[in-house]
């Protein structure tokens, strides 16, 4: 039996959907990276989504265009991805995320959605699906984010060195692997990362964001904006915690912008504060997690791709060291996909998918569903 499977996820960003094959029957017991591909977002479905990501009020309508829209590019990812591929690497599976449309876990009743038709998925690729991975969780009493920290455990433990895994997505999470296997596992998320960034960016200057960080390296902090920001209620939440495009977001910093003369801000001034409030909260967290500074750091997600912010995380841990996850075998942009495709082969081997130390569920479950070709 094939022991393949693709992961592939559309995050917080709204950009693209990435997709990789992996396979996880390798003699070391680490997951294999055998291929990858991403498709873009269109304007129109990027624009569906924000509408939808946003509003307080929308028509089944809507969802349902949006949710066909989406799922047709997954397909065409997916179908690009297996296009050539021998017998023995067709995969098992297909683990598919959908697009968070909204995550409350802490309303009652508690919920979160994915935007996804794995049927149509299912139809449109002749392979299997497993999807709908966060709501077993949630129904168990757990924020349902984030999940990746099981997959970051599985493949990024050290038994010498406490390691901490960023990911720098939309949103930024932590998890803090102990070399003691008999400490539990800790992940959150810390607040915002590419999401704030993107936005400012591209109402400012237009394209998709600010490459390598050049243009928020050319700016000044305004500290007593940083200041406010950082005060929000958020950031002093104990863990297990998870947040999203509901709760940082455009209306959320024009809010936080309208409590001061924001006309007297520049633009690249506000988007050099954005760097640094994603790098502060987050080295924050890191440094409550390992207060001996004993643990090294390794970043994954789009961001690890804007160099400034990277340099600030960097300045901001030391003496801790700072790598890429390509420096463990998988390369920043392919990780969380990648964990997806993890979660389906942990669903086929009828094995839990999350950590409760995580995500604060009463206990671990099979995380997902099975949508047959």
């Amino acid at each position: 039996m094939s022991s393949c499977f693709v992961g592939m996820m559309s995050g917080t960003s709204l950009d693209a959907v990435d997709a990789v094959l992996v396979d996880f029957g390798s003699a070391d017991c680490k997951p294999k990276l055998i291929k990858r591909c991403s498709v873009d977002f269109c304007v129109e479905l990027k624009d569906m989504l924000t509408v939808l990501a946003h509003a307080d009020n929308v028509t089944f309508r809507q969802l349902a265009v949006a949710e066909d829209a989406l799922t047709r590019v997954y397909a065409d990812c997916a179908l690009l991805l297996l296009e050539g591929l021998p017998d023995k690497l067709q995969p098992l599976a297909l683990g598919c995320h959908g697009q968070t449309i909204e995550h409350q876990p802490n309303w009652l009743p508690s919920y979160t959605l994915q935007l996804f038709n794995p049927s149509l998925l299912a139809e449109l690729t002749g392979k299997n699906v497993i999807a709908d991975f966060r709501r077993r969780d949630l129904a168990a009493g757990g924020q349902a984010a984030p999940l990746v920290p099981a997959f970051h455990l599985s493949v990024f433990h050290s038994a010498v060195k406490d390691r901490v895994v960023v990911n720098l997505g939309g949103i930024a999470n932590v998890t803090f692997l102990a070399k003691d296997s008999c400490l539990p596992v800790v992940g959150l998320d810390t607040g915002p990362a590419n999401l704030l960034l993107d936005y400012w960016y591209q109402l400012h200057w237009g394209g998709c964001f600010d490459a390598g960080g050049l243009k928020a390296a050319g700016g000044r902090v305004i500290p007593a904006l940083l200041e406010r920001a950082l005060a929000d209620d958020f950031f002093a939440l104990p863990a297990p915690k998870s947040t999203g495009r509901e709760k940082f977001n455009p209306a959320w910093l024009n809010l936080l912008l309208a409590e001061f003369a924001a006309d007297e801000f520049a633009a690249v001034d506000v988007l050099r504060t954005l760097v640094e409030l994603t790098a502060v909260s987050l080295t924050n967290e890191i440094k409550r997690l390992d207060p001996n500074a004993a643990a090294e750091l390794y970043i994954c997600g789009g961001g690890w791709e804007n160099a400034f912010l990277v340099e600030r995380i960097k300045q901001l841990v030391l003496p801790r060291q700072l790598f890429s996850t390509a420096s463990l075998g998988i390369p920043p942009e392919d990780v969380e996909a990648a964990a997806f495709g993890w979660l389906a082969w942990r669903f086929v081997l009828n094995k839990s998918g999350n950590l409760p130390s995580v995500t604060g569920a009463r206990g671990e479950r099979v995380l997902g569903g099975f949508y047959p070709a």
